[in-house]
């Protein structure tokens, strides 16, 4: 398998909930694992202006590039500032990165991403751009028929519902916690849960969604949102998934993907746990459960 990422994720954005040192946190780990070598990681590029004009409006653009503060930019739950806003735009770039690579050699994992309450005319949350959108658009030009999005991030993946609406190429799968933020939007799917859901509950709700989408969308792509946010100790949510079953829950994805033959491009999303180590442990093993489901001779056809 391959990797995406950049130092450049790591923003200063002041007293805040949202750690972007968690990237390069992640980062070191899987490299002092060896899990990320050399030469299986690659950097992203910032996308042109006119490929950002394919999922953004122009005028919402325009804004973002002069880092304005207006009635577009204002809903957004990060400051409105330069150094944040070219990290997500090259967080676009990163995860149609991650999607390429996939295609070529069947899982890529990229070390952030997941922004998917961003829509086409304005930010919300914590998002400026949708990276998840713009990897499935320009996916879809390059002649992949059928992706299945599937969102495990505590929040529902609400602009990329929104943006998807009407694209049947595009299957938009999100399971997070109902009684939350955003304002829903209508996926294909959505599994909305109850607060203080645990392990055995979440994965059986999963696993009926998977067999729906495999069974009846049958994709030829996946694209992963491995959210870290539904964990017990998450300061921004009330579901209580351990450790040990949000790893079930890649396991799950990931090697349903691998025996299905279906290429899957992994981004990260929310992570907010008390502790750091608890946040970068669960998406370390979101690569960890790549690794071994895709392993070297899989990874060389």
């Amino acid at each position: 398998m391959k990797f995406v990422y950049s130092s450049a994720y790591q923003v200063d954005i002041g007293t805040h909930v949202f750690p972007t040192h968690k990237y390069y946190l992640i980062y070191d780990r899987l490299k002092q694992e060896g899990i990320i070598s050399d030469s299986n990681v690659f950097e992203p590029e910032k996308p042109h202006t006119e490929d950002l004009l394919k999922i953004l409006d122009k005028e919402y653009l325009d804004d973002l590039l002069n880092t304005r503060l207006t009635a577009r930019t204002f809903p957004s739950e990060m400051p409105v500032n330069k150094g944040i806003i070219n990290a997500q735009i090259l967080c676009c770039g990163g995860s149609y990165l991650t999607a390429k690579l996939t295609r070529e050699c069947g899982a890529c994992y990229h070390i952030g991403g997941g922004f998917h309450h961003a829509f086409s005319g304005h930010a919300e949350g914590f998002c400026y751009l949708n990276d998840v959108v713009f990897a499935a658009v320009m996916m879809l030009e390059q002649g992949i028929k059928k992706i299945a999005v599937v969102d495990c991030d505590l929040h529902q993946g609400n602009g990329t519902a929104k943006f998807f609406e009407k694209e049947n190429r595009v299957f938009t799968f999100s399971m997070h916690q109902e009684y939350l933020y955003p304002k829903k939007e209508k996926s294909d799917l959505d599994i909305g849960l109850d607060n203080g859901v645990e392990d055995e509950e979440y994965l059986q709700k999963l696993d009926f969604a998977l067999t729906r989408i495999l069974g009846e969308f049958n994709p030829d792509f996946l694209i992963y949102l491995a959210g870290a946010d539904p964990y017990i100790f998450d300061q921004l949510g009330s579901l209580r998934l351990t450790l040990e079953g949000l790893k079930k829950r890649d396991e799950m994805v990931i090697i349903r993907a691998f025996k299905n033959k279906i290429p899957v491009c992994v981004v990260l999303g929310g992570g907010y746990a008390t502790d750091i180590e608890d946040t970068i442990e669960i998406h370390c093993n979101t690569a960890r459960v790549m690794a071994t489901a895709f392993p070297p001779k899989a990874r060389e056809k």
